[in-house]
């Protein structure tokens, strides 16, 4: 077996699954390679040389073994990654037309007064819905995120506010709010993640969180920045 990077494989399996979702998008063969050509240079690479390193890989990457929670963040870098290049790429292939660049929300209102502003970034909230019987992933549920009663805007695009399960993720969902921005040195946020499937009775789940306000909105994903709400069960209805 010839020496391969096995990220490969997998960054371009990702874009194809992204770009289900993104209509916006026309994608062309090369405009494919282009985005993992993107992602490929900014991730480390993985090369294999065995049939028996390929199958591990592709185990891990299933989610069999130890550290399903580490290749699950990774996973959503990777998915981070993948919608960013798109947007770059896209842009870049816009005959005539500017770059845009991204604008940090707009400030508050100034009273006449030297006020600091702060960013609270939020975290990227992320968790798994199975049926409370049997424990398997309920597919197909629908899970909104409120912040302070109002539904949750997403920071990019490709990040759907509802969310709907699917079977590539085996029943989890995941959300990366938009950076808010104020005065106060800290923001109290009150979640809410509502589930809706027509089998099962609807779940609501809660928490209250404080977020530290930032100098600086952040475009991406933060290791010290991710809020995993754990395993939820849904009751038949």
């Amino acid at each position: 077996m010839r020496l391969k990077n096995y990220n490969e494989d997998l960054v371009l399996d990702t874009v194809k699954i992204v770009l289900k979702d993104r209509s916006d998008v026309r994608p062309t063969r090369s405009f494919i390679l282009d985005v993992a050509a993107y992602v490929l240079n900014r991730i480390p690479p993985k090369y294999i040389t065995s049939e028996r390193g390929f199958t591990r890989e592709v185990v891990q990457a299933a989610g069999n073994g130890n550290g399903e929670e580490h290749r699950l963040v990774n996973v959503i870098e990777l998915i981070a990654y993948v919608n960013r290049a798109i947007e770059v790429v896209a842009r870049r292939r816009r005959d005539g037309a500017p770059a845009r660049s991204r604008r940090a929300p707009a400030a508050a209102a100034d009273n006449g007064a030297a006020r600091l502003t702060y960013f609270y970034n939020m975290p990227h909230i992320f968790g798994r819905i199975v049926d409370a019987r049997d424990g398997t992933p309920v597919i197909s549920a629908e899970a909104t995120l409120w912040i302070n009663d109002k539904v949750a805007p997403p920071a990019e695009t490709g990040w759907r506010n509802p969310y709907l399960t699917n079977e590539q993720t085996s029943g989890y969902f995941s959300f990366w709010p938009v950076v808010e921005s104020g005065d106060s040195d800290t923001m109290r946020a009150q979640l809410k993640i509502g589930f809706q499937h027509a089998k099962y009775e609807p779940l609501t789940f809660r928490r209250s969180i404080k977020v530290p306000g930032d100098f600086f909105y952040y475009d991406y994903i933060r290791g010290d920045k991710l809020l995993d709400v754990g395993t939820l069960a849904m009751r038949p209805a």
